[in-house]
């Protein structure tokens, strides 16, 4: 049996503050992600998921715990080598888009293969034109961010994660500048592409409406991970978000009926699904 390609193991994170006092963030995550999955992680501001994101990302260092990515444990790399295994096998979606204004949307795809292999640096302007077609904007090519709508701007922004085949695709709070139409249509796109290229999605959100359309879906709560089906998310959901609101959208689905066609929350529930924004 294969190893997962992502692998936590009670993954903790602490800074210490400046009255010495040591603040915990993430207490010991347990979770497995394998090639094709799509994993969301929802929480309110101040939950750790920026945290936890950085550290999947390989941006930050864990404080206690095992990260491991492909059965390899990254906190045995060096800076140099985390950098090469991030550029090669991970790719980042943000909820701003993220471009470079002064460039065209096929130059912002060619970005990061500016700094792939040598076939890649030679074939960019081709694989990135293939790209922008994939997710439907190979007539925008030429355009610069500024002249292209909200949702082709995040189009783009997928295009440029997706151009160097990441076997990792982190999406955080992909469809916070998009309305619920365009979001669900970005979303619904990361996902066929993931699943297509055999990578693994985790989308970080406060939104449970864009958490119930992946796979498997977690509330991180007190620094620590839970089923968003489990007694601890209910609670905390129903809390959070109002009674109602919170058990219709972390209901399971039917029985017999696939996760993918998980009927949707009735549109009152829709409307106070997002998770209250607190202060960090």
């Amino acid at each position: 049996m294969n190893a997962p390609l992502l692998e936590l193991r009670d993954l903790r994170r602490s800074v210490r503050l400046p009255s010495r006092e040591e603040l915990h963030i993430l207490r010991g995550i347990d979770l497995s992600v394998e090639s094709g999955d799509h994993v969301a992680i929802v929480g309110r501001s101040g939950s750790g998921k920026t945290t936890l994101l950085n550290l999947l990302g390989l941006i930050d260092h864990q404080t206690g715990g095992e990260l491991l990515f492909d059965g390899l444990d990254v906190s045995r790399l060096g800076d140099r080598r985390r950098a090469r295994l991030r550029g090669a096998s991970i790719g980042f979606v943000f909820q701003q888009f993220n471009l470079l204004d002064g460039r065209t949307a096929l130059e912002n795809v060619m970005m990061p293969l500016m700094y792939g292999s040598a076939g890649q640096f030679w074939r960019r302007e081709k694989l990135a034109l293939e790209m922008l077609e994939r997710v439907g904007l190979a007539d925008r090519a030429q355009q610069l961010p500024s002249r292209l709508s909200g949702g082709e701007q995040q189009r783009v922004a997928v295009a440029r994660a997706l151009v160097r085949r990441p076997r990792l695709i982190l999406a955080d709070e992909p469809t916070g500048a998009l309305d619920v139409t365009t979001g669900e249509a970005v979303m619904a796109l990361l996902d066929e592409i993931a699943r297509e290229s055999e990578a693994a999605l985790v989308t970080i959100t406060h939104d449970l409406q864009v958490a119930a359309l992946s796979r498997r879906s977690f509330l991180l709560d007190e620094g620590t991970l839970h089923d968003v089906r489990s007694d601890h998310a209910r609670e905390a959901l129903s809390a959070t978000v109002g009674l109602r609101a919170g058990r219709e959208a972390v209901a399971a689905p039917p029985a017999g009926t696939a996760p993918s066609a998980r009927t949707s929350p009735p549109a009152d529930a829709a409307r106070t699904a997002p998770l209250q924004e607190t202060q960090a």
